[in-house]
């Protein structure tokens, strides 16, 4: 789960492209990208990372740079449910949902 920035060190890492996070297991606090390396080709919320994204009509997106270009040149345009976020991208759109398969820990101390 995201976690507010907070302090001048969360700046600066976002300035790398790193944000902070909260790990919704313990509650520990780390820095990442927002989407894995192997995942950023594909179409995905630039604010939260999630790739379960619906297409909305191009006239929806009202923020971003070079809207009026990117309307006339018809980039698809995207919707992210969990944060309402509107945006253009024109990365391939590949829907992938986390798997709720148990970790491997998980297996180990059920048996």
């Amino acid at each position: 789960m995201r976690s507010h920035r907070r302090g001048v060190s969360d700046f600066f890492a976002t300035l790398v492209g790193l944000r902070p996070w909260r790990c919704e297991g313990c509650e520990v606090r780390f820095y990442a990208w927002t989407v894995a390396i192997p995942f950023v080709r594909y179409a995905h919320c630039p604010r939260c990372g999630n790739f379960d994204l619906q297409h909305v009509a191009r006239e929806r997106v009202e923020r971003g740079t070079l809207i009026t270009i990117k309307r006339f040149l018809g980039f698809p345009a995207y919707r992210c449910d969990p944060c309402r976020q509107k945006f253009f991208s024109l990365l391939p759109h590949r829907r992938i949902v986390p798997s709720m398969v148990p970790a491997e820990s998980d297996k180990v101390s059920a048996s």
